[in-house]
Parts: C-alpha cells; structure tokens; sequence
C-alpha cells in the first residue's frame, strides 16, 4: 500500500516480522503481537518527544496535531506522566485539521480586518439538514412521528430500556469521531451492547472496543484522567465504580477513549445525558459513529436513513423526528 507515494513497510520489514494478511483472513498471534509492540513504540516515541517539547519550549501546555494524534492511548500516556498541566488534541488532528489551521494562521498573520469567530474549540463544522423535507418512499418499511419538546427526555427513555438509537442532529462534526450530531448510542448498562453492536450494527469484529460519553462535570466519578476530552481523542483509565456500574465500555487494556460533554459543547447531548442519568443513576453512554463498517459517516438523512433500514438499529432519531421499522 502507498501513501503519498511512499511504501508503508519495506520488503525486510514484512520478511522479520509477519506476512501481509489479506482483511478476510484469520488474525493470528503475531498479527496481534506485532500491532502491541508498534502501539507500545508508538508511546515511547510520542512520550519523549512530548518530554522534549517540555524541555525546549518551558510551555506547561501542549497541543497535538497530525494525524497520529488519533492514538488515543499515546496522548493517554503524555497526560498520565504529568508532564503538561493540559494537553489538547484539535477535533480534526490530521491533514484535513492542519489545512484548517494553515488558513487561520494566513488569515491571522496577515492582519485581517474581519477578525475570526467560531473556530475555536469549536467541531460542529459541517453542514446541517435542520429543516428538510423527508421521502420515505425508498424505504417503505420506515415509519415517523414528530417528537415535541421533551425530546432529550423521550430519547434517554428509549436507551434506558435498551434501545440502540441513531442520532442525527445539526451540523456535522469535523474529525474523524462523531461527538454527539452524527451518532449511535446505547446504553452501556445493557448485558450484551457491545456484542450486539458489533455484529448487528457495525459488522465488525467483536473484540472492538466502543468509547463513551460523560457528562463532563461527573467524569471524574469514572475516569481517572483529570482533564476534559471533548473530542473523544484521549485515552483514560478507569475508576472501580466504572467497572462495576459501565463494564461495556472499559476495553481489555483498562481504559476507555471518552468524551466529556458539556452544556455550552452540546447543549442537547447534555440534556440527554442527564435524563439518562436521573434514570438509571449513570451519566454515561456509549457513543459509536453513525455509519456501518465500509461506510463513511452519514452526513445526509439519506444516509442516515439507509443506515437505519439496512442494519440493527432499533431507530433513528432525525432532527426532532423518530423513524422506527
């Protein structure tokens, strides 16, 4: 495989270590042991270099960009050993986030008048749909009722019984997560989510892990990493309470790629997130993107509703409407 015209691997590297595997072939032990020792490289490398910018620079505060910034774990480690009182992760870290972040700095340098606005620790960048006409006809299986007021109420309800919903709201988020506008949530309560998610929903292979989301003043409750995550780009450990009460979110390695929501971030997420939580007595719920494995996130209601007549979701809540099979 090549990237920007470069070889991925050399030859010498796929002979002392393992033979390329095609997707539909069995992983094998040192398939998996290959991916751990690059991923514990990765932490070292990423560790010193962070020890480096500290040592250089005197900055208390790191921002991380490119596109292995998407390791969760690594930027996990660099807030863990303490080394920056905050570390920040843009949502959209890689070349299309880098090209964002070139245009501020044209913008910025070269004295504009019209100052910037709405960019900063800002996600929902992308297009809304608020507003548009739906045609079922392509999916005649599809029924839908227009949600009043109590729309965050109703929806926390529908998880608490178990439901697995789909959530297309407002603008779409920029990056590589859905933060909560593109999104599929379920109850981490519910015996067997994970399981179901991955073979009903995702088609993918079952030791996927799937990353909550908190509300942000209540994190510290279950997870140990002491600073916000609002883009779902940080790697935290786990408190006991979080092993007993959310098992279904806490990955083989003990840890969990969160997302801290907070009112002024998503006001709606938050409101979900509370009315779940005065429910079930957890301000936690898994958050998957809203796609099927092979598919990029929908970022239409055509997709969306695609999403939700070919795969395992219970239901889709559109802009203010409930769609059901």
């Amino acid at each position: 495989m090549l990237t920007s015209g470069y070889p991925r691997t050399s030859r010498r590297f796929i002979e002392e270590t393992c033979p390329e595997r095609h997707p539909s072939e069995p992983l094998s032990d040192v398939h998996r042991d290959l991916a751990a020792a690059l991923q514990e490289r990765t932490e070292q490398v990423m560790l010193h270099l962070a020890r480096r910018a500290r040592a250089i620079t005197g900055s208390r505060r790191l921002c991380v960009g490119g596109g292995v910034a998407t390791n969760c774990v690594s930027i996990g480690r660099i807030i863990e050993a303490g080394v920056f009182d905050e570390v920040f992760v843009p949502p959209a870290p890689g070349d299309a986030g880098t090209a964002i972040g070139a245009a501020i700095a044209v913008h910025h340098d070269g004295h504009a008048r019209q100052p910037l606005s709405g960019v900063t620790r800002a996600c929902y960048l992308g297009p809304s749909f608020e507003g548009t006409a739906l045609d079922l006809t392509l999916w005649p299986d599809l029924r839908q009722k227009t949600l009043g007021v109590e729309t965050a109420e109703f929806l926390a309800e529908q998880l608490a019984h178990g439901m697995i919903v789909g959530l297309f709201q407002g603008r779409v988020e920029a990056g590589p997560r859905a933060l909560g506008n593109r999104s599929i949530l379920a109850s981490p309560r519910e015996r067997g989510v994970v399981e179901r998610l991955n073979a009903t929903v995702k088609y993918r292979e079952p030791f996927r892990p799937f990353a909550p989301m908190v509300l942000a003043e209540r994190a510290a409750e279950f997870f140990t990493l002491g600073q916000e995550a609002p883009y779902m780009s940080m790697a935290s450990g786990v408190t006991d309470e979080a092993r007993e009460m959310v098992p279904a979110i806490v990955h083989a390695n003990g840890a969990s790629r969160l997302q801290t929501v907070t009112r002024s971030q998503n006001p709606f997420m938050h409101e979900v997130l509370s009315a779940f939580a005065r429910r079930t007595g957890v301000p936690v719920l898994i958050n998957t993107s809203l796609n099927v494995k092979g598919k990029p996130i929908c970022g239409t209601p055509a997709m969306a509703l695609g999403c939700l007549a070919d795969s395992g979701l219970d239901a889709l809540l559109l802009e203010g409407r409930w769609i059901t099979k």
